[in-house]
Parts: C-alpha cells; structure tokens; sequence
C-alpha cells in the first residue's frame, strides 16, 4: 500500500516552498503527499487518507487535534517550526514544549543539537529521544537549490538595485492579529512556570519593547545619513506592516515589503541589519554575515543563536562601519560564531534534512486502527469541521487569511516544478486541488 505523508504549513511566504520540497523527495520515494494550510488540512483531517502527519509545534493546544489523529489511525511526529530561536531552555520549555503532546507523538525532530538537548528534559521519561535532523526550510539555502530563486533574485535587483535589507522580528509587540489570542504562553497547567520563569519571561518582554523602540526612533535617522543607499524592510510574517509604513513615511530611501520568501531576498541583499531574528541564521547559511543593531544590551533578556552569530553593533556609528564593509564584502563570519551557528542547526551540508527525515519516516509504520473508533473520530471530525467552518471573522480565520492567501492547482504545480528542477529531476510534477489551499501531488514520468 502505498503511505501517505501530510504536510502542513501555516505561514505561506516561510514554510510552503520547503513542504513542497520535501514532498518531492517523498514522492521519489514512492509516498503519496498531501500539503497545504494547516488550518484547512487540520479541519479536513477526518476524511483524508491514513498515513503520517507532521505537527508542526509542540505546545499544548495540539493536543485535542493529536487525540483524533490516533483515533483515526494516523501516525504523527513533530518539531517546533518556531523552536530555532528562544530565549533560554526553562523559557523555552515553559511556553513551547508539552509533554502531553510529545506522548502523542511517534518521535520528534529538532533543529540542531542545541533543541535536542533541550527538549529531551521534557521527552526523556516517554522513552521519546529527539533528533537533530534539521529542517527542510533550510534545505532551501543549500548551494544546490539556490538557483530555484534565480528568477525571483533578478526580479528583486531589476526593481531595488543595490540594497540592505532590514529584517524585524517584533510579532509579539507588533502583531497583524493579537496572539495573545493565538499562542500560549504556557504549555500546560501540568507544567506551570515558576515565579522566576514569568519573571525572565516579563523581562525579555520589557527588552524586546526598548529594542523595538529604538528601531522606531533610531533607524529612520539612521536611513536619513545614508541617502544613497537603498533600503528594504521586512517585517516578521506574523508582524503588522502598516505600523513600519509609518516609521518610514518620510524616509523616500526605504521600501517596505511584504512579497514572497526572505530566501531571495537575503541573496539579492548587499548587507541584513536585524535584531534576534531568524533570517540571520539563513544568511549566515547563505554566506551573507547578519549585522546586529543593539542599541539596548541585555545578555540575560537575549535568545542564544540570532545575535550571537551576528556582528554586533551598539550605536549607529558602528552599525554604518558594518554596513559599509558588507557591501564591500570584507564581513567575515569568524570561528565563534560558525561554531554556535553549527550547535544550533544541523544538515547544512551532506544528506538534505527531507532525505534524513525520509529515512527516518520510511521507518515507522502506520497500524490499522479499530473500526468502530475511527468510524466515531471521523463523524466527530465532520461535526469539528463544520462548526469551525461555519465561524464568520473568527481570529484564526482572519489571522489564516494573512498568512496564507488563496493558491490555485496552477500556483502549487508551477512551483512545485520549478524545485524539481532545482532538483535536477526529470519528472514533472503534477497537483491536484482537493480544497480550498490543499493539494496532492503526483509524479509523472
């Protein structure tokens, strides 16, 4: 029989090129592959074909979902999509990590060691050991796959010339849709923080406020000592763009932008400022050293990986000397900075993160589950799908509405080409719409 891979993304622009990518790999391998919004497929789940199930994150609120997943006789294994950046392991595990939902699991993979040092304090007494495989995001900024954005990089340089790229990362002080409505901030009432876990919590809160501040008030006079040169701004997925419209209203040398992937964007940039953000890590990847502007310095209220593996700078002075060397390409990543960036992400070279997570998945079988219990999880699972479908202007609606726009058949089997050519495949690729945003793929010879 042939097994079914269900790949969920819930943010477009970050995760749906590597969900295809690793559906193709899966495909080679004779797997049928189901992708799309997670919302959606999650919704639809009871009426989808057995097989495995990638949960996408770790928290509690995955739980109810998890339950039925069993009951109607899937198999699901894990990692945290946001589990690459945080701010220490107690915090970490506090907000991100539910030992409820790891028990539901059939394994869990982390991003590089580093996570799998931290979350086995959670999963060691289920007998669940995490591995350290990667994640197919990445996979996206080897050498070998890059000149998928080679349309995409000369789109962005025909439009922006020569540019530095701003990345922020402030959703939970800016968000497009509040997520205190969206997100935990514990994992459960099983594991409730400490006192001194709210209070590091509530501190990194109170820095991540200064830092934004400062990008607000600092960055526009920074752009304006540098009219020549051009700037793109891009703020974290899950963040409110219209507030850096505004902080920038009056700077006619910044661009704010929403389009695509960080991915063609990092490769067109002649320089990435950022503060604690993930797309430091791709452009350490990618080669291009991240410049940290740091402006306000709280080592404890500081995550581990983003920064660290930056070039720091403290006041606008240094930030325009860092700057300048980027785009002469004198920046340099030293030693230190390769050594914590290796700590924390694994699969950077050999086997691809979607072929070491394929070995790892054509391991596990998928039981026949008990008739009556399926046939009672999937009427439950139609009921679940029509009360949530049936909201008007719910917060996840409208929060999924922003992060994953409508796609057509023909959005999916073009882009799904376009990596299997990067692939060097000679297959094509073709996909079917099953429903709104979720679609299956097939190989043709």
């Amino acid at each position: 029989m042939t097994r079914t891979l269900i790949l969920p993304a819930e943010i477009h622009s970050r995760e749906f090129d590597a969900r295809l990518l690793h559906g193709i790999i899966a495909l080679q391998r004779g797997w049928r592959v189901i992708v799309g919004s997670k919302a959606l497929i999650n919704r639809a789940i009871w009426r989808m074909p057995r097989g495995i199930y990638l949960c996408q994150t770790i928290t509690h609120k995955r739980v109810p979902l998890l339950k039925l997943l069993r009951r109607l006789g899937f198999v699901a294994f894990g990692w945290d999509e946001e589990g690459l950046i945080y701010l220490n392991r107690e915090v970490y595990l506090m907000r991100r990590v539910s030992v409820e939902t790891l028990s539901l699991l059939s394994s869990v993979i982390t991003w590089g060691p580093q996570g799998a040092e931290d979350v086995v304090h959670r999963s060691r007494a289920l007998g669940l050991l995490p591995m350290a495989l990667g994640n197919p995001r990445f996979d996206l900024l080897r050498p070998e796959l890059r000149s998928l954005y080679a349309d995409e990089v000369a789109a962005i340089r025909a439009a922006c010339g020569r540019f530095v790229l701003i990345n922020t990362n402030f959703s939970s002080l800016n968000p497009v849709i509040s997520i205190h409505d969206l997100k935990p901030r514990t994992t459960s009432a099983k594991h409730p923080p400490t006192e001194d876990e709210r209070t590091q919590f509530a501190d990194m809160q109170k820095h991540r406020s200064e830092v934004l501040k400062h990008f607000q008030e600092d960055l526009p006079r920074f752009v304006a000592l540098h009219p020549e040169t051009q700037f793109v701004l891009r703020a974290h997925p899950g963040e409110n763009e219209a507030m850096w419209r505004d902080v920038f209203a009056q700077s006619p040398n910044v661009k704010v932008v929403r389009e695509g992937s960080s991915i063609p964007w990092l490769i067109a940039a002649d320089a990435l400022l950022h503060n604690n953000c993930t797309t430091a890590v791709e452009a350490a990847i990618i080669g291009l050293p991240p410049i940290c502007y740091c402006p306000v310095v709280s080592l404890r209220d500081e995550s581990a990986l983003p920064n660290p593996i930056s070039h720091r700078a403290y006041d606008l002075e240094q930030l325009a000397e860092a700057m300048n060397k980027s785009v002469t390409g004198s920046l340099t990543l030293g030693a230190t900075q390769l050594g914590v960036l290796t700590q924390y992400v694994s699969a950077t070279s050999g086997p691809l993160a979607c072929d070491r997570i394929m070995d790892h998945l054509e391991g596990i079988t998928v039981p026949a589950p008990n008739r009556l219990s399926r046939c009672v999880a999937a009427s439950f699972g139609a009921l679940r799908q029509i009360f949530k479908s049936s909201r008007r202007g719910h917060i996840t609606d409208r929060y999924m509405a922003k992060v994953f726009p409508p796609l057509s058949s023909e959005d999916v089997e073009e882009r799904s080409n376009q990596i299997a050519e990067a692939l060097q495949l000679t297959a094509k690729i073709q996909v079917r719409q099953t429903m709104q945003n979720v679609f299956e793929l097939s190989l043709t010879a």
